[in-house]
Protein backbone atom coordinates (compact mmCIF):
# COMPACT_ATOMS: atom_id res chain seq x y z
CA UNK A 1 0.00 0.00 0.00
CA UNK A 2 2.93 2.31 0.69
CA UNK A 3 4.46 1.66 -2.73
CA UNK A 4 3.38 4.27 -5.24
CA UNK A 5 4.38 3.46 -8.81
CA UNK A 6 5.03 6.88 -10.32
CA UNK A 7 5.63 5.41 -13.78
CA UNK A 8 2.23 3.72 -13.77
CA UNK A 9 0.49 6.91 -12.62
CA UNK A 10 2.35 8.99 -15.21
CA UNK A 11 1.57 6.44 -17.95
CA UNK A 12 -2.12 6.47 -17.06
CA UNK A 13 -2.12 10.28 -17.06
CA UNK A 14 -0.52 10.39 -20.51
CA UNK A 15 -3.02 7.84 -21.87
CA UNK A 16 -5.94 9.86 -20.47
CA UNK A 17 -4.47 13.03 -21.97
CA UNK A 18 -4.21 11.43 -25.41
CA UNK A 19 -7.72 9.99 -25.26
CA UNK A 20 -9.08 13.40 -24.21
CA UNK A 21 -7.22 15.01 -27.11
CA UNK A 22 -8.62 12.50 -29.59
CA UNK A 23 -12.21 12.75 -28.29
CA UNK A 24 -11.98 16.56 -28.19
CA UNK A 25 -10.76 16.62 -31.78
CA UNK A 26 -13.58 14.30 -32.95
CA UNK A 27 -16.17 16.44 -31.14
CA UNK A 28 -14.79 19.60 -32.74
CA UNK A 29 -14.96 17.97 -36.19
CA UNK A 30 -18.67 17.31 -35.68
CA UNK A 31 -19.00 20.86 -34.32
CA UNK A 32 -19.81 20.04 -30.71
CA UNK A 33 -18.50 22.53 -28.19
CA UNK A 34 -18.13 21.90 -24.47
CA UNK A 35 -20.60 24.56 -23.35
CA UNK A 36 -23.24 23.39 -25.82
CA UNK A 37 -22.79 19.81 -24.67
CA UNK A 38 -23.12 20.82 -21.01
CA UNK A 39 -26.28 22.79 -21.85
CA UNK A 40 -27.66 19.75 -23.69
CA UNK A 41 -26.99 17.49 -20.68
CA UNK A 42 -28.53 20.03 -18.32
CA UNK A 43 -31.66 20.38 -20.44
CA UNK A 44 -31.93 16.60 -20.80
CA UNK A 45 -31.74 16.10 -17.04
CA UNK A 46 -34.28 18.87 -16.46
CA UNK A 47 -36.61 17.32 -19.05
CA UNK A 48 -36.24 13.87 -17.46
CA UNK A 49 -37.08 15.40 -14.07
CA UNK A 50 -40.16 17.07 -15.53
CA UNK A 51 -41.29 13.77 -17.05
CA UNK A 52 -40.84 12.01 -13.71
CA UNK A 53 -42.78 14.75 -11.92
CA UNK A 54 -45.57 14.51 -14.51
CA UNK A 55 -45.72 10.74 -14.00
CA UNK A 56 -46.03 11.21 -10.24
CA UNK A 57 -48.70 13.90 -10.65
CA UNK A 58 -50.61 11.56 -12.97
CA UNK A 59 -50.25 8.42 -10.84
CA UNK A 60 -50.78 9.65 -7.29
CA UNK A 61 -54.52 10.41 -7.63
CA UNK A 62 -55.15 6.91 -9.01
CA UNK A 63 -53.06 5.31 -6.25
CA UNK A 64 -54.99 7.21 -3.59
CA UNK A 65 -58.32 6.33 -5.17
CA UNK A 66 -57.39 2.65 -5.29
CA UNK A 67 -56.10 2.77 -1.71
CA UNK A 68 -59.55 3.84 -0.51
CA UNK A 69 -60.79 0.39 -1.54
CA UNK A 70 -57.71 -1.83 -1.27
CA UNK A 71 -56.36 -0.81 2.16
CA UNK A 72 -59.56 -1.48 4.13
CA UNK A 73 -59.93 -4.90 2.47
CA UNK A 74 -56.30 -5.68 3.28
CA UNK A 75 -56.78 -4.68 6.92
CA UNK A 76 -59.90 -6.88 7.14
CA UNK A 77 -57.95 -9.79 5.61
CA UNK A 78 -55.13 -9.34 8.12
CA UNK A 79 -57.65 -9.31 10.97
CA UNK A 80 -59.31 -12.50 9.72
CA UNK A 81 -55.94 -14.21 9.35
CA UNK A 82 -55.06 -13.23 12.92
CA UNK A 83 -58.37 -14.64 14.18
CA UNK A 84 -57.75 -17.91 12.33
CA UNK A 85 -54.30 -18.22 13.92
CA UNK A 86 -55.73 -17.56 17.41
CA UNK A 87 -58.31 -20.33 17.02
CA UNK A 88 -55.60 -22.90 16.26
Amino acid sequence: MGNIDIRRILGTGIKLLLVCLLVGWVLSVIEVDALGFIRFLSQSLRHAGELAADAVRWGVPYILLGAVIVVPFYIIKLGLDMLKRRKR
